[in-house]
């Protein structure tokens, strides 16, 4: 099977793999690191407040630095309500976003609570409220990070997901598990390919593929014309260039980068993308899942986690990675 290259409107993403927005992970030392490595076709930051993100400065905040190798970049909104987008989308323009993501499923209870993520998907009029004044405020390619929703009704998603696309939704990325799956049971990729039968705009699938394997049996399975990639591209950065490489071995030459090399390479990034005192949480949460790489990965994630300072969690990495050798 080759991999084929599909537009969110006038946006090529090509490989079709996409980096998925994760808070807390999914800043510009990771993405930084991904784009090296190769093989990712579309970036998407993690998840930005639209209530707050207007009183950011791009040059000062974190979560909104990029560099020109993060391309192209969709910027992530938690919007709870239509009269938060002016602002917001005028300060991610402000930025050179390439697409505006809407997230209308993260299951965090205090978002859920405040009206935001997947709370969305038992709002249709909100939801339809919100992507009305997302397409008004903006031009860019707009896209909708969903849910199967709240409880089991095919019906309920298929219209939820017909009304996202007839009121200016570019593109649909669906991780098909309910509110209450969180990360205990597979996700049912047979919605994806349901739900593609149903739109004329892209769906992008998510959940589950943690292997060049099981992203071409996503392709295959439900037709979708992107697949994302989540905690799996954490733990290994090099995953989207696997795939590619096992559509097409000429793309890449087959060494990948060894993993203390990119553990090492990603506190370098750390370092010169972030100031002091967020590097090393971002690097303990990096390492919860990049420590998967080895047998005895958690050591190595008790090691960082213990460390009290950036200089001791890389010599103590180091040292693990010695004895892993």
């Amino acid at each position: 099977m080759k991999l084929k290259h599909f537009f969110i409107k006038n946006l090529k993403v090509d490989p079709p793999l996409i980096l998925a927005p994760m808070s807390g992970l999914t800043h510009t030392a990771l993405r930084q690191l991904v784009a090296e490595i190769g093989g990712c076709g579309l970036f998407y930051t993690e998840m930005l407040s639209a209530r707050s993100l207007p009183f950011e400065e791009p040059n000062a905040s974190p979560w909104l630095r990029s560099t020109a190798h993060e391309r192209p970049l969709v910027y992530q909104l938690l919007v709870s309500h239509p009269e938060e987008l002016a602002a917001a989308v005028e300060k991610i323009e402000s930025c050179g976003a390439d697409g505006l993501d809407l997230n209308m499923g993260c299951t965090t209870a205090l978002i859920a609570k405040r009206g935001g993520g997947i709370t969305l998907m038992k709002e249709p009029k909100m939801a339809q409220a919100i992507v009305r004044a997302s397409r008004k405020a903006t031009d860019l390619p707009l896209t909708a990070k969903i849910r199967l929703g709240w409880t089991m009704d095919w019906d309920g998603l298929r219209d939820f997901c017909l009304m996202l696309q007839d009121n200016g939704v570019d593109a649909i990325c669906l991780h098909p598990r309910l509110k209450q799956d969180r990360l205990k049971r597979p996700a049912r990729w047979e919605f994806i390919g349901r739900i593609k039968q149903h739109l004329h705009i892209p769906v992008i699938g998510n959940g589950d593929v943690t292997s060049p394997q099981a992203a071409m049996r996503m392709f295959e399975l439900t037709g979708c014309d992107g697949v994302m990639l989540g905690r799996a591209a954490v733990q290994s950065p090099w995953l989207f260039r696997q795939i590619v490489n096992s559509h097409s071995p000429s793309l890449y030459h087959n060494h990948f980068p060894d993993p203390a090399e990119t553990f090492n390479r990603f506190i370098s990034l750390l370092q010169t993308s972030l100031e002091p005192h967020y590097t090393l949480p971002l690097l303990k949460r990096f390492t919860f899942y990049f420590s998967q790489n080895y047998v005895f990965g958690h050591t190595l994630w008790r090691l960082v986690h213990k460390a009290d300072s950036l200089a001791t969690a890389t010599t103590v990495a180091n040292e693990f990675f010695q004895g892993a050798a």
